[in-house]
Parts: structure tokens; C-alpha cells; sequence
């Protein structure tokens, strides 16, 4: 991303922290190339729910 605004570094933190609780789960030890297709489909769907709440919360009359 270029350009990032102070909204979209939160996002992104807040992206990070979603893909964080599902890592948990998964187990930090694994290297993502050992990772089912599942796996690497719930960490990308986390990272990108969490980037679109925290957008929509910091400007909830902008549709993301």
C-alpha cells in the first residue's frame, strides 16, 4: 500500500491482531508453507476482516 493514512496503519494492526488469534489456534510453531489450504484460508479471511472492521469503525458512513 502507498501512502498509508493513520487509518490504514490501524487497520493494518488491527489485521494483524486478527491473524494473530487464529495463529494461536493453529500454533505459532508452523511455517506457512506447512499450512492446509484451510489454514491458510482462515488467516487470510482474519487479516482481512479485521483490516475491514477497523475501517468501517473508524468511518462507518464510508462503505469497505
Amino acid at each position: 500500500m502507498d501512502n498509508t493514512g493513520e487509518r490504514e496503519r490501524a487497520a493494518l494492526v488491527a489485521a494483524l491482531k486478527s491473524m494473530a488469534g487464529v495463529l494461536g489456534q493453529i500454533g505459532w510453531h508452523r511455517r506457512f508453507n506447512e499450512l492446509t489450504d484451510q489454514q491458510a484460508a482462515a488467516i487470510a479471511e482474519a487479516a482481512v476482516a479485521g483490516f475491514q472492521r477497523s475501517m468501517w469503525e473508524s468511518a462507518p458512513e464510508v462503505p469497505f
